[in-house]
């Protein structure tokens, strides 16, 4: 199950909603202004409509006495105190609203913080659409309740001590024959609330499901058309829609049974008061415990005040119903905000001294899996300024090492040092800033060019980021392009080819101006003509530079300071391209190897690892 994924260890559905649903009411409480003001104007709301029965016995007594100016001063008098009540029911559903919207805005920011502060291998695992269903969806139940529930909350306690106060007042006898029922009441509530709890929480996985299903299938379009897997797709969808609408209906099923059961047993009760107050009447009996008589003017306010209660008692079902489902969606929310960070700085973190670009790498052992180690005891130093390709085949750990500098994941063992200072005893920021990556695939935002430019560094100026993009021989295409640099370049950039993103990412990076650049495989995925733009961007781009260069073209690899060659997560061999093709080893053997797959105008060295 999906909701399995973000915590590895459950705990009981009933627990761990009931403390979801605690934390949810403290949080709550922290917009306690608005909160307190809508919960005001909701006791007096609920009290002046609760007077609703006296009116009726008055009004039905002034006619019955055939009091026509009585009964025209009444009839004002409700006019008057429902107009007021309208008035406080605006201002209670105004500021509770407030509240409600304000919570579930530090529900989200506080969600997408914690996914914000994630590592790599957290998204490598999790699925966008389910994270967003949790952060979208889920915190939107919450507001309904909280816009709702909490009015409810005060309102149904209110409503039932003062209405049951009237109808007490008016005939103690009738009130307590009418709500002999209550009880039974009391179970089916009870009931509905559990069976509600448990079908809310199997109706938000299905649709954190069908939204991650959605989300990666529209991701990935072009590998559904390139496999003409549309059809697929289309059953799967369906299935997927279907689970989600019968998941609807099971919880549309459990209110529509609940409630109606609550009505046709409030009902009961009012039709046994109807009939006895009708007998008293006719037989002209006192109220046994009051000594009142009663009148058609009680017996009508009876019916209206029990009425009254009844309708708040359907509330308490409405509302337990409500409570457990957003509760079941306050606790998928805080899984989200409870998660542990696995990449974090420590309390005392410094900041790192002035970078050069001198790199170590110490004894480095890494794995993804337990068990299943990728990189082994590596050791390698890179002096500032210097090129150093890595090479290797298919799963030797290439591109780890690309992910393990900028502290995309923790070594498992060893140490990487970044001018003598352990990278996790260092702020983050304080040398990520200075590290530029061009990646194999560059995913652009849905954003014009010039802010895709300026995503490492906002406050560029025009004039900055145009040098840029000329320096990345960028500048041409662009300003070919309908809108120059404020054209928009469409979802992870798909307006533009894979050559122009590459160079766009160039641009990004020159920027940026770091003092270490990664290049993994920059140039893997692209076109003879943009492959010569790009390497001549990548020359500018890493002059007075450390670079490390991921299996890049053979051209680059031959003039780079240090080659070193990775077989099974260890560094084999390390040394200059002459060097290492005379010795004869592995380097020449997968030199070779390239040669023959790609000819002899140059090609990959080998695939991303």
């Amino acid at each position: 199950m999906i909701r399995d994924i973000l915590l590895t260890e459950k705990k009981p559905v009933t627990d761990s909603s009931r403390k979801a649903g605690k934390r949810l009411m403290a949080q709550t409480w922290t917009h306690k202004k608005p909160v307190i003001v809508g919960i005001v104007c909701s006791v007096i709301a609920t009290a002046l409509y609760s007077s609703t029965p006296l009116f009726i016995k008055l009004i039905i007594d002034a006619i019955e006495n055939r009091d026509l100016k009585r009964s025209g001063l009444i009839a004002a008098l409700i006019v008057i105190v429902f107009a007021v009540r309208w008035l406080i029911a605006y201002l209670n559903s105004y500021m509770i609203t407030l509240g409600g919207v304000r919570l579930v805005e530090d529900l989200r920011n506080m969600a997408y913080r914690k996914i914000q502060s994630m590592s790599f291998g957290f998204f490598e695992k999790r699925q966008a659409g389910e994270l967003m269903s949790r952060i979208q969806n889920d915190t939107t139940v919450v507001q309904m309740f909280v816009t709702s529930g909490i009015s409810e909350m005060v309102r149904v306690p209110i409503g039932v001590i003062a209405a049951l106060s009237i109808v007490i007042y008016l005939s103690a006898t009738l009130t307590i024959l009418s709500l002999l029922l209550l009880p039974l009441i009391a179970v089916v509530i009870t009931l509905g609330g559990k069976r509600m709890k448990k079908h809310s929480l199997l109706l938000q996985e299905k649709v954190a499901d069908f939204n991650a299903s959605i989300y990666e299938t529209i991701g990935l379009a072009h590998v559904v058309k390139m496999f003409s897997m549309e059809e697929h797709e289309m059953r799967k969808y369906a299935k997927e829609n279907r689970d989600t609408v019968n998941a609807t209906m099971r919880q549309v099923k459990v209110r529509a049974s609940y409630s109606p059961m609550v009505e046709f047993l409030g009902a009961a009760c009012l039709a046994i008061m109807l009939y006895i107050g009708a007998y008293f009447i006719v037989h002209n009996i006192h109220d046994p415990i009051t000594g009142k008589l009663l009148t058609l003017g009680s017996v009508m306010a009876l019916f209206v005040g029990l009425q009254q209660i009844f309708t708040q008692i359907n509330h308490v079902n409405s509302l337990n119903l409500t409570l457990q489902h957003a509760f079941a969606a306050a606790e998928r929310i805080y899984e989200v905000i409870d998660m542990p960070v696995d990449i974090e700085e420590k309390p005392d973190a410094v900041d790192m001294p002035e970078i050069r670009g001198d790199i170590s790498f110490e004894n480095v052992c890494f794995h993804y899996k337990p068990g299943e180690p990728v990189l082994r005891g590596v050791n390698l130093k890179i002096e500032p300024g210097s090129v150093v390709a890595i090479v290797g085949p298919s799963g030797s750990g290439k591109s780890t090492i690309a992910k393990l500098l900028p502290r995309f994941y923790d070594v498992v063992e060893g140490r990487i040092a970044i001018e003598g200072v352990d990278i996790r005893d260092a702020k983050i920021a304080s040398y990520r800033k200075h590290i530029g990556i061009v990646p194999q695939e560059t995913l652009l935002f849905r954003d014009t060019i010039k802010n895709n430019i300026a995503y490492g560094r906002m406050g560029a100026t025009d004039e900055e980021i145009i040098e840029a993009a000329t320096a990345a021989y960028a500048h041409d295409f662009i300003m070919e392009m309908p809108d120059g640099y404020d054209t928009m370049v469409g979802e992870r950039g798909v307006t533009l080819s894979g050559g122009q993103r590459q160079r766009v990412a160039i641009a990004r990076a020159i920027l940026m101006d770091p003092k270490i650049l990664i290049l993994d495989e920059a140039t893997s995925s692209v076109d003879n003509v943009s492959e010569v733009y790009i390497q001549r961007a990548l020359e500018k781009l890493m002059k007075t530079r450390t670079t490390i260069v991921i299996a890049h073209r053979l051209s680059t690899i031959r003039n780079a300071d240090s080659i070193a060659v990775l077989e099974a997560g260890r560094i084999v061999e390390i040394g200059r391209h002459d060097e290492l093709y005379e010795a004869g080893g592995a380097y020449r053997r997968l030199y070779d190897l390239t040669l023959a797959a790609s000819g002899a105008a140059g090609g990959e060295i080998s695939p991303e690892a």
